[in-house]
């Protein structure tokens, strides 16, 4: 294999020859052959042959190839910024060096493409990318560090990300800094965003369900009544987010007691209109409550008078307060019951949810 003369054919005027010598350039894996298809990549009119050129480099075992492609990331041509990044993200731990070289010497957009192709390494190795993102003074850098680390679930960042969302000004920036938290947080966290906002009244209006949703992911038992006073704060507006919540809440606390005042609002709502699916949800949270025997009694009641959907979701609550002799009592209604749906749904209640 002639190197030289497949370097002179990067510049034939028939595309499949210059596309063959590309090809075969990356199979002799040699560095001679990197400076020669970058220039070509430079002004090389087919895709086709644009693309062979990306495969051949990345098949050359060479540290050229690495800090050669990393400045591709400068370029205004997208297709050569994604194809530069698609072959750093094959490379791997690789090319994590030249890459946390890039984080503190290029432009800040350039530094959010070096975050793109980290995200793609699973690697240790690229830690120290995200450290250094995650105190860059570009806040566009910083949000979309905070996006990674969140949706990859890297929790060993989670002081860093408790330090920006307490510290940060700029609202996008304490936004993906508290959708970070929602994902790696857990009860030191909720400690945290007290302290940015220590009740619902001081939290922006676009960041509302995020802290309710803190709440229920975090909250401490004692804490069930601030849900009642979520709702009558916004008129019922946040019932969805509240429910979602609680839900969450009574997964990790069990069966809460709640006061007289917040069933009375809980009952309100059930008798609200609402989506079938709301609904019902309400309903398995009102049965996931403990204590209260107006609880039970009121979703004994609704099995007499209600609609289909309502005694659906009171034979659901009821199954989930668990108690034997209210499971029983189900079982006994099946057979004067005339709805099958309804039947089948009472004959099911051997067990609680």
């Amino acid at each position: 294999m002639n190197i030289p003369t497949l370097i002179a054919s990067l510049a034939v005027e028939d595309e499949t020859d210059r596309s063959n010598a590309a090809e075969d350039l990356g199979y002799a894996d040699t560095g001679e052959a990197v400076g020669p298809l970058l220039e070509r990549l430079a002004v090389e009119p087919s895709r086709k042959v644009r693309e062979t050129i990306f495969l051949a480099l990345g098949r050359i075992n060479h540290p050229e190839v690495l800090a050669r492609v990393a400045t591709l990331l400068d370029s205004d041509d997208a297709f050569l910024r994604n194809q530069a990044v698609g072959l750093l993200q094959r490379k791997g731990a690789a090319a994590a060096p030249v890459l946390l070289l890039r984080m503190h010497e290029a432009d800040a957009d350039v530094r959010k493409f070096v975050l793109d192709v980290a995200a793609g390494i699973s690697s240790p190795e690229v830690e120290p990318i995200f450290d250094a993102a995650m105190r860059d003074q570009d806040a566009n850098v910083r949000i979309a560090a905070l996006e990674y680390v969140g949706e990859q679930r890297k929790a060993r960042f989670k002081p860093a990300v408790e330090t920006i969302f307490l510290e940060a000004t700029e609202p996008m920036l304490v936004c993906a800094a508290f959708a970070a938290l929602l994902q790696i947080g857990d009860a030191t966290s909720w400690e945290c965003i007290r302290q940015r906002y220590p009740a619902a009244t001081s939290v922006p209006n676009w960041e509302v369900g995020w802290w309710i949703r803190a709440l229920g992911e975090f909250g401490r038992a004692e804490e069930i009544e601030v849900f009642h006073e979520l709702l009558q704060l916004h008129d019922g507006k946040v019932a969805g987010d509240v429910m979602d919540a609680l839900e969450r809440f009574q997964g990790r606390h069990g069966r809460v007691e709640i006061s007289g005042a917040f069933w009375n609002l809980l009952r309100e709502l059930l008798q609200a209109p609402l989506a079938p699916e709301d609904k019902l949800q309400l309903f398995r949270v009102v049965g996931g409550f403990g204590g209260s025997a107006a609880i039970s009694d009121h979703l004994i009641g609704l099995l007499e008078q209600g609609d289909r959907l309502t005694k659906l979701g009171a034979i659901e609550g009821i199954r989930r307060l668990g108690r034997p002799e209210l499971l029983g009592l189900l079982r006994s209604r099946r057979a004067i019951e005339t709805d099958p749906s309804v039947a089948e749904a009472l004959g099911e209640s051997g067990d609680t949810l």
